[in-house]
């Protein structure tokens, strides 16, 4: 990322770049949109609905609206490989990292395993993919491995210690799409 402005952002990047008490980590870089939910349930009547309870019984409409079956297939892959979860998200924007894992935790997602954000430069014309560059940068020592899971490829961002998989706005995180993750992550490729 250059331009006129780019060492005012790295600035302030940096500031909510915070790797203190990251050890050693296997990493999911999670969007939502397009990942644990598909663009066809905005268009469904029963969007907000789980086995007939509303996804959070104090709001009838939720934005934040998860698949429960997505959901379930995310954290999958989260337990199964240990794997620590960095929101790149746009849900992420004006959340703190506890009020992201309650809203993860209430949506069938494990909140517990997120230890953070990337930096949002979006404002500034920064790419995903250089959001999570910028992350990887600064804590790169810490991280053993990573995948992304975007549904849009301005999140290709791809390192020997890590890959893009690119999901569906319409499908979300497919079956398909699990098995090339984990084939990656057991490849030590």
């Amino acid at each position: 990322f250059e331009g006129k402005n780019a060492a005012e952002v790295y600035k302030k990047m940096a500031e909510e770049t915070n790797c203190q008490g990251i050890h050693i980590v296997k990493i999911l870089f999670l969007d939502m949109d397009g990942v644990v939910n598909k663009g066809r349930d905005n268009a469904s009547p029963n969007r907000y609905r789980y086995n007939d309870k509303w996804s959070n019984p104090s709001d009838r409409f939720d934005l934040y609206y998860v698949d429960p079956e997505l959901a379930a297939r995310v954290s999958a892959l989260v337990a199964d490989f240990d794997l620590r979860i960095v929101s790149t998200s746009t849900w992420r924007c004006g959340k703190t990292v506890d009020e992201f894992k309650e809203l993860l935790n209430n949506r069938f997602l494990p909140g517990d395993r997120l230890i953070g954000f990337t930096p949002d430069g979006e404002s500034e014309g920064m790419s995903r993919a250089d959001e999570i560059r910028y992350f990887l940068l600064h804590c790169e020592e810490n991280i053993e491995r990573y995948v992304i899971l975007d549904d849009e490829k301005k999140a290709n961002y791809c390192t020997p210690k890590g890959r893009f998989f690119q999901t569906s706005f319409y499908k979300g995180y497919t079956e398909k799409i699990d098995i090339k993750v984990r084939r990656y992550m057991d490849s030590g490729v």
